[in-house]
């Protein structure tokens, strides 16, 4: 009923018009009738013509009073009908940067034939973990297998997770690098399930990465335990390759 009277206060002016149209109808009959009164001769024709008179009237009254009750329904229309709020779009609250930005990336290691940095397999040290601008160049040998797990095996070189690596343990917000790009790029996105569940997504990017910085998971939004992660690359017309997965251990 409220959506009635709504619809009925937008199209009020063509309400007006309508009921003018049939005002004038009837106030031309009645000029008719009276005219038709003056010059009638017998009394039939004249009481013919003052029945039509007041025919005439009685639609005029008619007409003005559905005038009077439109009007007061568009006056009062937005104290009993008010539209409806427009309800914003929940949309999941992820603290992840809109594109991927590379952070303040530390001094590259140089590779020596023996290597004498270790990482200790600690909390700290599976929250956060050395971002290489030029990853080739570092030794996955040198990285403790316990937390970073070892690299997935996706071949496409355009859909590939570098690291974490299957098996990483993780915690805090993680640092996801690799490549997405490829023929017709469109975007890239990351998805995570517990195994065999539903994939969530996490976010989205629409600039292509060759061997960077591809995004972050905050893997404090979730529980501990075993999760799947993946890197989907989306082309302009809707589809992908083969996503690459990875194993995370969330602590």
């Amino acid at each position: 009923m409220l959506e009635l009277l709504r619809q009925t206060a937008q199209f009020t002016l063509g309400i007006y018009i309508f009921l003018g149209l049939f005002a004038i109808f009837f106030i031309r009959q009645i000029w008719i009738a009276r005219r038709d009164q003056t010059r009638s001769i017998f009394s039939m024709e004249r009481e013919d013509a003052s029945s039509k008179i007041t025919n005439g009237f009685i639609g005029l009254m008619v007409i003005f009073g559905i005038i009077l009750g439109v009007f007061y329904l568009n006056a009062t229309i937005p104290q009993i009908a008010p539209p409806p709020a427009n309800t914003p779009t929940a949309t999941p609250v992820i603290e992840i940067p809109p594109t991927p930005t590379s952070p303040i990336l530390l001094p590259t290691p140089t590779p020596t034939s023996t290597p004498t940095t270790t990482i200790p397999l600690t909390t700290s040290a599976t929250s956060e973990f050395t971002t290489f601008s030029t990853p080739q160049l570092v030794p996955v040998a040198t990285l403790p297998t316990s937390s970073l797990g070892q690299p997935p095996n996706c071949p496409i070189i355009g859909n590939r997770i570098v690291q974490p690596g299957n098996g990483a343990q993780v915690a805090g917000m993680v640092q996801i690098y690799g490549s997405a790009m490829g023929d017709n790029f469109d975007y890239y996105k990351f998805e995570f399930r517990v195994p065999n569940g539903n994939w969530a997504f996490i976010q989205n990017y629409h600039v292509a990465v060759s061997d960077g910085v591809l995004g972050f998971w905050n893997s404090d939004t979730v529980p501990p335990g075993e999760y799947e992660f993946r890197l989907l690359v989306v082309d302009t017309t809707g589809n992908y390759p083969e996503p690459c997965t990875v194993r995370l251990i969330v602590q």
